[in-house]
């Protein structure tokens, strides 16, 4: 039975950051890409055209390709078009409804919020439980140039009512906007640092 119970650890653990969270599917042997990321972005229009443009607005492209001092690798919580658009048509008083109408110092503050120095892989992030609204384990990450702190921990799902034997997820606190954030899709690895895909339902300015 024990021997059973490793080998569906082992599997679901290989597929982790799947159904559960509505996985995008990237396409990716192994999850490698063989570019940076800012070329990864630009092979998947469908999902980062909306943050291709913000990035270009900000003149962030040297950033994501690897080119910056201190962050020739970097972690990206990544926002899709999905989450920029709903940002955009929900947001209110104050919110453009086109990005061609936002700044590039508004779009290089959006965009790395979401930026963290370094490469940090599911593998590397801690357990961690959030109990009455406090946090343990787990660990804490900043972005925006070390200005946005957030509280990032997995957990592991259970399988078929059996505890700590399903898939390993990723979840983000934003201490800024104490909103809980899911990650749709993990370890996308372009050349220059690792893509963590943010869940459809986050929207822009909650990290």
């Amino acid at each position: 039975m024990k021997k059973i119970l490793l080998a569906i650890s082992i599997v679901l653990t290989i597929v982790s950051c799947t159904t559960d969270y509505n996985m995008n599917n990237t396409g990716l042997a192994n999850g490698k890409f063989d570019g940076t990321m800012y070329d990864y972005f630009h092979s998947d229009s469908y999902n980062w055209d909306s943050l291709i443009i913000m990035i270009d607005r900000a003149g962030l492209q040297d950033l994501f390709n690897g080119e910056v001092e201190g962050y020739e690798e970097i972690t990206f919580w990544g926002p899709t078009n999905n989450s920029i658009r709903r940002w955009m048509l929900e947001g209110g008083t104050g919110v453009p409804k086109r990005l061609k109408d936002l700044s590039p110092e508004e779009c290089r503050k959006y965009v790395m919020a979401h930026v963290v120095k370094g490469k940090t892989m599911l593998n590397d992030i801690p357990r961690g439980t959030i109990n009455m609204g406090s946090v343990s384990g787990g660990m804490t990450m900043y972005g925006e140039d070390n200005k946005n702190e957030m509280w990032v921990y997995t957990e592991q799902l259970p399988y078929n009512g059996v505890i700590d034997v399903g898939a390993v997820i990723i979840k983000i606190r934003s201490m800024r906007t104490l909103v809980d954030i899911d990650i749709a899709s993990c370890n996308i690895e372009p050349t220059t640092g690792v893509v963590h895909s943010l869940h459809p339902n986050y929207t822009l300015g909650e990290l």
